[in-house]
C-alpha cells in the first residue's frame, strides 16, 4: 500500500513531511480564477505555480490567484528543497466554478469548500496514479486527537452519468469507495504544538504564512480576518464582492464588508490559523 502525506503549507505538515518522508508528497493549492486577486504575487512565481500544476492538473483553469496567503507558494519550493524530493501539486476547480455550481457561500453549516477544492484533486489524482486506498498521513498533532475522531476514510464520486428519459436530464449514478487508512504518526509519537514550534525555530530556513489556510475561511474570528484586509485587500474584497453578488456571508453574523470596517484588537493573538474541520488544513 503507497503512503502519502497531505501538506497544507503549514508548520505541522511540513514538519510531517521532514519526519515521516512518503511515497507521495502531495500539495493540494486553494485557487481564485480572477486575476487582480494575484496582484502581489510576481510573474515568476506564477509560472512556476503553473508549471508545478501543469504536470497533473493540465485539464484546470491557469493559476492566476489563491485564497491562501500568498507567502505559502515560496514556502512549499523552499520546502520541497529541504525534503530533496517531489511535491505534486494539484488544484480543483477554482472559487468562482465552485460557488456557481453550488449556487451558495461556504458557511459553518455548509462546509463543502475543503472537499471540492482540496480533497477532491487529491482523490482524483490517488484515483488514476495508483491503487485504492492508500494510507493517508494527516498532520494532527498530539494535542489535537480529537480531529481524528472525524477523519473519513470513504469518498463518494459521481462512477457515471445517465440520461434518463422520463426527466430528459442526465443524472449522476454515485459511488463510494474506501479511498484511505488514515494514519497520524504525530499523535503517535506525541509530537505536540510545541515541539512543532520548536524544530522550525531551530530550522528558520522556510517562511510560514502568518495565517494558515484561506485568508476568508470561515473559521476565522472576525479579528483574523479583518487583519488579512490589511494584508491582501485583494483576495479579502474578492470575497466582499462574491458575498454581495450571491447574497449570502461567509459567517453567520457578519459579513467580509462590515468586518473590512471594525478597528483591530490590539491585545487580540493574531496568526492563529483555523483548524479546518474536513482534516486536511491545519496550522
Amino acid at each position: 500500500m503507497k503512503t502519502m502525506n497531505s501538506l497544507s503549507g503549514g508548520k505541522t505538515s511540513s514538519y510531517l513531511a521532514v519526519h515521516y518522508p512518503a511515497d507521495y508528497e502531495v500539495f493540494a493549492l486553494c485557487c481564485i480564477d480572477y486575476h487582480n486577486s494575484g496582484k502581489s504575487i510576481d510573474k515568476k512565481m506564477k509560472q512556476m505555480v503553473n508549471d508545478k500544476l501543469q504536470k497533473y492538473c493540465a485539464h484546470m483553469p491557469e493559476f492566476c490567484a489563491t485564497s491562501e496567503d500568498p507567502v505559502v507558494l515560496k514556502t512549499m519550493f523552499d520546502l520541497e528543497h529541504k525534503l530533496g524530493r517531489e511535491i505534486i501539486w494539484l488544484r480543483g476547480v477554482g472559487w468562482e466554478q465552485m460557488l456557481k455550481t453550488k449556487k451558495m457561500i461556504p458557511n459553518i453549516s455548509a462546509r463543502f469548500c475543503t472537499t471540492i477544492l482540496k480533497i477532491q484533486p487529491i482523490f482524483e489524482f490517488l484515483f488514476k496514479y495508483t491503487e485504492l486506498p492508500v494510507r493517508m498521513r494527516i498532520g494532527f498533532r498530539y494535542d489535537e486527537q480529537e480531529r481524528r475522531d472525524r477523519f473519513s476514510e470513504v469518498f463518494k464520486y459521481a462512477e457515471r452519468t445517465e440520461y434518463q428519459q422520463k426527466s430528459q436530464r442526465f443524472i449522476k449514478r454515485w459511488k463510494e469507495i474506501k479511498w484511505r487508512v488514515g494514519e497520524f504518526p504525530l499523535i503517535r509519537d506525541k509530537v505536540s504544538h510545541f515541539h512543532i514550534q520548536d524544530y522550525w525555530k531551530q530550522n528558520p530556513e522556510i517562511q510560514f504564512p502568518s495565517d494558515s489556510n484561506c485568508l476568508n475561511c470561515f473559521w476565522k474570528d472576525p479579528q483574523q480576518l479583518r487583519k488579512n484586509f490589511d494584508h491582501y485587500p485583494e483576495i479579502m474584497f474578492w470575497g466582499v464582492i462574491h458575498e454581495s453578488l450571491m447574497g449570502a456571508r461567509f459567517k453567520k453574523d457578519i459579513s467580509l464588508g462590515a468586518i473590512s470596517k471594525i478597528g483591530l484588537q490590539a491585545d487580540f493573538f493574531f496568526g492563529t490559523g483555523a483548524g479546518c474541520q474536513a482534516g486536511f488544513c491545519t496550522s
